[in-house]
């Protein structure tokens, strides 16, 4: 414990002995000898003398006070030598009495006190640490560090002068700690920084200068321990700074600068969109309000090229990007001189624009020239310089591109293996940087392995990822991608149950990745980040043996949308037998995050300021559900609390009937059987390949403007493909091998297609079809369900009373501005009111979003008619087609409907989902049964405007003559009646679907 320490605790714990120990009076007597006292001193020196004198003459006070009886009168006479010192800067800080023993002894430093220009030793700070951050010296920020006490401790006043003097020291423990990388100075940063804040008159420009401290602290708190609290802390400081000063204050730029700064750090932990793209327009901004002639313009404008060339949207034409960044570059580095410490950084960055530039051009001098900067840039990093693991990250990297352009380039791997194993030992233990150095690694040698065949290479790669992996303060995207990465060279090695294990710790950081603090956009583009994870692990742990395992992986990595939706429509009884408090706090913590707008209908005619303030609040929401699920996983009997399910719990959703899980990866495809009594894996004889290319040929010959014979022929087949190759086999293990028959109860079969397979009508595969022939629903009815977390939770929802189930909505869109028209909705919605003529019927210019919406709330069934769309690449613009627009699935996908039951979507590709996100399971009738419909009819691709009313018709027939109502039962008799007189409308009939329990 050093003697400043030792001091600030004795002041906080009252402890006098602290001062009496041995070590107290050695490091006392080493730092008081360590001074020439009596030298002539510049300023820097004088500061630290002052600084030191006050340190000692306190230490020896308090000896003196506290133990008077035996204290050696040395203690005395240096108090009273060194209190001299300080009385001559800073009278204030002597006691009284040591002061009244001046007045008698007549010693002429009583009449010393003047007012000292303070401000003054704040500025001297401020240009040795420019000119530190220029050379490289460390020495003068410890000079800098000593005039910004001097400043702070010598005021009296407890005003801006001292608040500027305490800002300042920030910045310089900020900067010695990216220079040292000594975990003290950030720490002392922090508390100096924070003291300046109330010192802050309102409105006074100092108040900016605190905010870009307090930020850039905040954001290397964060790198530091990857506590994403940090990272709040420095948006929201670093906003009010920048967004809230005027225009033209000079220190601006800087502000905007690590604004950028931490939203790019927040872009890159937890994946929000909306910071890459606000990060790009502040450093665009702080960019062009900074002088040409101003000495921060070259890493200002690296920081720019950096957004550039990192943003994952769209910004400019490809092309146009990378040869903007490396032209900003090239002016950035014609204003560092050789030897500048921000000379590395730009290489560095230009190692990367090149990169960038080749795989677009496949240019090789693009290589030639990423590898040489690459060089430059480690070259220019003296050891032991702070930005160094990231120039040998960039230098390895180069070369590995240059290596797998010319693969007979001999060496380069190796060192790039090398320079990532220094970047390595060059990072603190558990530095979340670790996790990027140990996943580049983790690849050169998988590819090292490819082309050496060494298996320590492989064995080694696996270790780097497994260890990048466990990084705990790196994010969870670059912990699952790692993760996911190792057990994708343990599968291609065989090694199931290796593979297993990394998958299954990708699932869990996939789910932490896609966090309740974003936006639905936001965690879709980052699930669309693992399109076959799920499918993988599964398929792995087939492999290995253990089907129960595989069911397990797929829940947890399927449909995680759906199932953070449902936990805000879960009874959570046995929570509320033990803790009711705590469950109502979880009630009120995900009720407040669901109520919060999330769709581009509700956000429309948003200002940015709107956006960033929903995106902080569910931010700090989904932290508070953390910290209530943390206290109620710690009760006895609720660890796994809204964890993913346990195959026994999951084996619940067979008890009605065996659920069919079909699942595809490069390492094999087999559908899960699930029934009440355990899980059989039954191996299919396609590929992944294959399927992808049928789901293709499907989709495109489905589409409303290509041939309707050609979509019949590929529907037939389809159809025939599917039995032989999914169906047959299927229902052969089911022992489902006979059509059913007239009396008693058809036997049942729920799909739950995963991946590609969900492009597939696997209820209506069949053979020798249209004449004749077998089909599934010859021998089951087919229901489908998005996962089996959405089975179960329908099942456990208790179904209405008669008199609720009466409340009936019929939406009818007959004709849609921009669409054509279909005249058969009219027909369609006559014939159910007539049915129920106590429906309410909206059409017309009536049948508008929010009035459909409205309505929604108090129905127990709901019929469109009307006009739906998807796209297969972003699935969540799903939408029924009204008079003023699209309803669209996320407008649906947050309600929560208390009366909901039925609902028929006799519209277009309702229960189609993408290909992108296709475990997601993101359809119209998805979202419609997450919102509250325990049964939804829907279809697969573009109907038949002229057969939906016959078929839905016959659908409420059947459905009125049940005792309990079973959609998926009348659906099933409909589509076989339509089938029997309709023979040739494959393409029509097969399109239908019923989702629901």
């Amino acid at each position: 414990m050093g003697l400043e320490q030792r001091l600030a605790t004795f002041y906080s714990s009252g402890d006098p002995e602290l001062l009496r120990e041995p070590e107290a009076q050695q490091l006392a007597d080493r730092l008081y000898y360590s001074v020439d006292w009596y030298a002539p001193a510049e300023a820097a020196e004088g500061a630290r003398m002052f600084n030191v004198a006050l340190l000692l003459a306190g230490f020896h006070w308090h000896r003196c006070e506290y133990f008077e009886e035996d204290i050696s009168r040395e203690d005395a006479t240096r108090a009273t030598f060194l209190y001299k010192m300080v009385c001559q800067v800073a009278p204030h800080l002597v006691p009284e009495v040591v002061m009244s023993v001046y007045v008698q002894t007549g010693d002429p430093v009583a009449d010393m006190r003047t007012d000292n220009p303070l401000s003054a030793y704040t500025q001297l700070g401020i240009n040795l640490l420019k000119e530190a951050e220029t050379k490289g010296d460390t020495r003068l920020l410890d000079d800098a560090a000593e005039l910004c006490l001097l400043t702070a401790r010598a005021n009296p006043r407890e005003d801006v002068v001292k608040a500027e003097a305490l800002v300042t020291l920030g910045n310089i423990l900020t900067r010695r700690y990216e220079f040292m990388d000594e975990e003290d100075d950030l720490e002392r940063a922090l508390i100096v920084t924070r003291a300046a804040e109330d010192l802050i008159p309102e409105g006074d420009p100092c108040r900016l200068k605190f905010c870009s401290g307090l930020g850039h602290i905040a954001i290397r708190m964060f790198q530091l321990t990857g506590v994403l609290d940090w990272l709040d802390e420095a948006v929201r400081v670093l906003r009010e700074g920048a967004y809230e000063s005027p225009g033209d204050d000079t220190l601006r730029a800087a502000v905007l600068t690590n604004l950028t700064a931490a939203l790019t750090a927040q872009h890159q932990a937890i994946g929000r969109f909306d910071a890459a793209t606000e990060a790009l327009q502040a450093q665009f901004e702080a960019v062009g309000i900074t002088p040409r002639d101003h000495p921060d313009l070259p890493s200002r404008l690296v920081n720019l090229t950096d957004l550039i060339l990192g943003h994952p949207g769209k910004i400019t034409a490809e092309a146009d990007r990378y040869d903007l960044a490396i032209g900003l570059l090239d002016d950035a580095l014609s204003l560092l001189p050789d030897g500048h410490p921000d000379r590395p950084g730009c290489l560095n960055s230009l190692t990367s624009a090149y990169q960038a530039r080749y795989r677009l051009t496949n240019e090789p001098l693009d290589l030639v020239a990423a590898a040489e900067a690459g060089v430059s840039a480690v070259e220019a990093s003296a050891v032991g310089h702070y930005r160094r693991p990231m120039m040998l990250m960039g230098f390895a990297q180069s070369l590995k591109a240059f290596a797998d352009r010319f693969p007979g380039s001999g060496g380069l791997l190796d060192m790039a293996v090398a320079a990532l194993h220094e970047a390595y030992t060059l990072l603190p233990e558990g530095h979340p940087d670790c996790a990027d150095v140990l996943t580049g690694l983790g690849a050169i040698l998988r590819d090292r392995f490819t082309t050496g065949g060494k298996p320590a290479d492989r064995d080694g790669a696996v270790r780097a990822l497994r260890g990048a992996a466990a990084v705990l303060s790196a994010s969870a995207r670059t912990r699952a991608r790692a993760a996911s990465a190792a057990g994708d060279i343990l599968a291609d090695a065989q090694d199931f149950a290796g593979a297993t294990g990394s998958y299954a710790l990708a699932l869990e950081q996939l789910e932490l990745t896609a966090w309740r603090g974003l936006g639905r956009a936001d965690r879709e583009r980052l699930i669309a980040e693992f399109p076959s994870l799920a499918a993988n692990a599964a398929t792995c742990a087939v492999r290995d043996g253990k089907p129960e395992r595989a069911v397990e992986l797929l829940e947890q990595g399927r449909g995680i949308l759906i199932a953070q939706a449902l936990e805000t429509r879960t009874d959570h009884w046995q929570l509320r037998a033990l803790a009711g408090e705590l469950a109502d706090r979880l009630e009120q913590v995900l009720g407040e995050l669901e109520r919060l707008p999330d769709s581009p209908s509700r956000t429309a005619g948003w200002e940015p300021q709107d956006h960033r303030q929903a995106d902080e609040s569910r931010a700090a929401l989904a932290r508070q559900r953390e910290e209530v699920l943390k206290e109620i996983r710690a009760l006895s009997g609720l660890e796994d609390f809204l964890r993913s399910p346990s195959f026994d719990a999951l084996r619940a959703a067979a008890a009605r009937g065996p659920v069919v899980l079909p699942v595809a990866s490069t390492y094999g495809c087999f559908v899960l059987l699930l029934a009440e009594d355990g899980v059989e894996a039954l191996p299919l004889e396609t590929s992944a390949e294959e399927l992808a290319g049928r789901a293709v040929t499907l989709a495109v010959a489905l589409d409303p403007g290509h041939s309707p014979f050609k979509a019949r022929s590929t529907v037939l087949d389809t159809l025939e493909w599917l039995w032989g190759t999914v169906a047959e086999p299927v229902l052969g293990a089911l022992g489902r091998t006979e059509s059913i028959g007239p009396d008693g109860d058809p036997p049942r079969v729920w799909w739950c297609p995963t991946g590609i397979f969900s492009q597939f009508p696997l209820h209506a595969a069949g053979r020798d079809l249209p004449d004749g022939g077998v089909t599934v629903s010859d021998r089951v009815v087919s229901s489908y369900t998005p996962t089996l977390r959405a089975l179960l939770h329908a099942r456990d929802r208790p179904r209405l009373s008669a008199d609720a189930d009466g409340r009936g909505l019929i939406v009818s869109m007959p004709s849609t501005p921009d669409f054509r028209d279909l005249p058969a909705a009219a027909d369609e919605a006559r014939d159910l009111r007539g049915r129920r003529p106590d429906a309410r019927l909206l059409t017309g210019p009536a049948a508008t979003a929010p009035t459909v919406l409205e309505a929604l709330a108090d129905c127990s069934w709901v019929h469109f008619a009307c006009h739906g769309t998807q796209d297969v690449a972003q699935p969540s613009r799903g939408a029924l087609i009204l008079h003023d627009g699209p309803l669209t699935l996320r407008d649906i996908v947050n309600l929560r409907l208390p009366y909901a039951e039925f609902a028929y979507l006799s519209a277009c590709e309702t229960s189609r989902g993408g290909f992108v996100l296709a475990d997601e399971a993101i359809s119209f009738a998805a979202a419609v049964q997450v919102a509250g419909f325990r049964d939804v009819v829907g279809t697969q691709w573009s109907i038949d405007d002229v057969l939906a009313p016959e078929v839905a018709d016959l659908v409420y027939e059947h459905l009125s003559r049940q005792s309990v109502p079973d959609p998926g039962a009348a659906l099933h008799e409909a589509l076989r009646a339509v089938r029997a007189q309709k023979p040739n409308a494959v393409a029509s009939w097969a399109a239908y679907v019923h989702v629901g329990p």
